[in-house]
């Protein structure tokens, strides 16, 4: 899978209209309950500034976020997510946002599952500025990365035209009335697992 990033020249409130959709609507596994639940979910990047921009909305209405602040239980909840490999050229490393509609974050980085370490910061709302709005259709999220913190990890990385990231985005929520597992880029496993770096897809800067 490819998604390609534009550059813009200004972050005008609704940048995103203007930025390609990869659409979350590949569900691998059954549904948990008896309900199949497949929230109509998209995500959208573009880069500005030294700054990569994203965009994440669901349809989802019946929301969970029982996690605060920052929190590894964040998958728990109505969750939208997005694992980034920004230099596979030169470090398997990937980072994994995730956030429910509280604007409740876990970011960690590593190279599998079972190598993670927790990204924290107390002030991470300001970092990234996190927006989330719920609203009668469902919710939005709205966040940015700057180079500067990306280079903190992967100090060669360069937001430049060809240049290839890796990753996947995902819409999930494990503790939901209706559990649900979707990603954009194809798994194919038979359980579910976000942490699978073998099937990201290709993220690349125009």
């Amino acid at each position: 899978m490819d998604y390609r990033i534009i550059k813009i020249n200004n972050t005008h409130p609704e940048w995103w209209k203007n930025a390609n959709a990869a659409n979350v609507d590949i569900f691998p596994w059954p549904a948990p309950c008896e309900d199949d639940f497949r929230p109509t979910t998209s995500a959208r990047m573009a880069l500005c500034d030294d700054s990569l921009y994203v965009y994440m909305e669901t349809n989802e209405t019946k929301t969970r976020a029982e996690e605060k602040g920052f929190s590894g239980l964040v998958y728990t909840d109505s969750c939208m997510e997005l694992f980034l490999m920004p230099d596979p050229g030169n470090s398997a490393q990937y980072l994994n946002w995730e956030f429910n509609p509280a604007g409740a974050m876990y970011l960690s980085i590593g190279t599998h599952r079972f190598d993670r370490h927790d990204v924290r910061d107390d002030d991470y709302r300001e970092l990234f500025k996190v927006k989330t709005v719920k609203h009668n259709n469902g919710w939005n999220l709205e966040y940015r990365v700057s180079l500067v913190f990306l280079r903190c990890w992967f100090p060669h990385l360069e937001f430049k035209q060809g240049h290839v990231m890796r990753g996947n985005f995902y819409k999930c929520g494990d503790k939901t009335a209706k559990p649900h597992f979707s990603c954009w880029s194809p798994i194919d496993l038979s359980k579910p697992d976000f942490h699978c770096p073998g099937f990201f897809g290709n993220l690349i800067f125009c």
